[in-house]
């Protein structure tokens, strides 16, 4: 963590404003020559960038803004960059005070700037996190999403018992970056506040989805058609689980009902990558298999999924490694299911580059030859400004392209997650992307893009019963009831009031 707070210049209606922390001590005309005239370089916030909405609360907000650091010179991008916080925030299902006091230090620390380019040793992005001091990788801490999460696993270790939540907004924020200037963050608390609480009163802007603008919010209307049904809604034999936990599902026993597919990445006690899988005979009350695999520890940046490689009708375990690899590419292994995952069918790198969190991943046999290919979902940083999907060949050792295309969804968020799955029975597998917030029915919401059409056309836009989800939900797609009709699974890791991971399968 930095130990200063990052003085910035920023331009400002065509003036240059020189934003100084609140008793920093530091001489301005030192912060000129050090700083020098020019502004660092950032990037957006959001995948969309700046919106209508943002710069109508700047504009509100401005006149009654009087910090030290951002105050009157609010812009519609500094409040891009508080809603990618307060998104944050909410995804972790914390409150709106949370939400003010991460949005607090990002004022103190970069004006609400995404800042790519380091002035004070290494830090980075809003918080000004150090890659240096443990806060992530420097294309992670400019991610706001993740930045924010990192600031609130800091705070709540911290704060234990919840403590934050009684303690003044000032204290809190230097506890947790440990500034050498703790008197900057309580001036910026009431901009904060009044940012947050306009912010909070209304759902974040939608990714992909029209809304209507100050409309009020609505009870859904009941409906009929996908994913408005229950199926099972039920706890689990898995305990509480957070983000080291990836769950997903498949049929693990032949038994055509889908099993529950959870991996451990890290903190077990085997020390490797551990994996359970839980009967859906049983509606996911009974243990099938827990086990240690040939995996080390693993991180997020290793995506999973079970499918049987090597054609035994047993599922092996695919391991997609996008980054840190020793090839300087994305990597892929299978760990044999027939060896209880205790040896490898497969250690290769693939014709991808490095990649990160703007990824998502998963295994399908896209050209029907038998052979599992892999299914790469890139969802902002594209050239066509579209999310965009590529297949990588399993045949060739997935050492070449399939397909590259973008999509008709435009850049998409840590708010989506993606499976495949063929829909309409055509033979051709589509794209499954399901929204969790910041939907314009405050749903979470479904679409279905056409993989016939190289997903340039929707199959499926629909809303489910399900309210806005976050983070502690993983959601897969799977056949439950028989009906060759995918099924949406949601799995809720946390926060229930059972105290076990619950599931929630909704009719397709």
């Amino acid at each position: 963590m930095r130990r200063t707070v990052l003085t910035t210049v920023t331009f400002v209606a065509g003036s240059l404003l020189l934003a100084v922390p609140a008793q920093a001590g530091v001489p301005v005309d030192a912060v000129r020559t050090r700083v020098a005239a020019s502004a660092i370089r950032t990037v957006p916030c959001q995948p969309g960038g700046v919106s209508a909405a943002d710069k109508s609360i700047a504009t509100a907000l401005r006149p009654v803004m009087n910090g030290r650091r951002l105050g009157s010179a609010v812009t519609g991008y500094n409040i891009s960059c508080a809603r990618a916080i307060v998104d944050a925030v909410r995804a972790r299902g914390l409150d709106q005070r949370a939400a003010m006091i991460a949005v607090t230090t990002a004022i103190a620390e970069s004006t609400l700037h995404n800042y790519v380019v380091a002035v004070d040793h290494d830090s980075l992005g809003l918080f000004q996190q150090r890659p240096s001091m443990g806060w992530g990788r420097p294309e992670q801490v400019v991610d706001p999403g993740y930045a924010t999460g990192k600031f609130l696993d800091a705070m709540i270790r911290k704060f234990p018992g919840d403590g934050w939540r009684t303690a003044e907004v000032g204290p809190v924020c230097q506890r947790v970056q440990g500034s050498a200037f703790p008197a900057a963050y309580q001036p910026e608390a009431h901009d904060a506040q009044l940012v947050v609480n306009r912010l909070w009163a209304q759902e974040a802007n939608p990714v992909a989805t029209p809304s209507v603008p100050n409309a009020a919010p609505t009870t859904p209307a009941k409906a009929t058609g996908p994913f408005q049904r229950s199926l099972l809604v039920t706890g689990t034999g898995q305990g509480p689980a957070d983000a080291r936990h990836d769950v997903s599902t498949a049929d693990w026993n032949g038994d055509r009902r889908p099993d529950l597919v959870v991996v451990q990445r890290s903190g077990t006690r085997s020390g490797r990558t551990e994996l359970y899988i839980l009967d859906g005979m049983t509606n996911f009350k009974r243990l099938l298999l827990h086990t240690g695999t040939a995996l080390a520890p693993t991180d997020d940046r290793h995506a999973f999924a079970l499918a049987d490689w090597n054609g035994d009708s047993r599922l092996d375990l695919v391991v997609t490694q996008r980054s840190g690899t020793a090839s300087g590419r994305t990597e892929l292994r299978v760990v044999d299911g027939a060896s209880g995952f205790q040896r490898y069918l497969l250690e290769t790198h693939t014709v991808l580059g490095l990649t990160d969190h703007r990824y998502a991943f998963s295994v399908a046999d896209w050209n029907a030859d038998g052979r599992l290919d892999l299914v790469a979902v890139q969802k902002s940083g594209t050239q066509s400004r579209r999310t965009e999907v590529r297949v990588v060949d399993g045949a060739s050792g997935f050492q070449r392209y399939l397909v590259e295309t973008g999509t008709k969804l435009g850049p998409t968020d840590h708010r989506f997650a993606y499976s495949v799955a063929d829909w309409n029975a055509d033979g051709r597998l589509d794209l499954v992307a399901v929204q969790k917030s910041g939907t314009a029915s405050r749903q979470t919401e479904v679409r279905v893009l056409d993989g016939a059409s190289k997903f340039r056309r929707y199959l499926l836009q629909a809303r489910t019963a399900l309210g806005p989800t976050d983070d502690r939900y993983d959601v897969s797609t799977a056949n439950w009831n028989g009906d060759q009709r995918p099924d949406l699974v949601v799995v809720q890791k946390s926060g229930t009031a059972s105290g076990q991971a619950e599931a929630r399968i909704l009719a397709g």
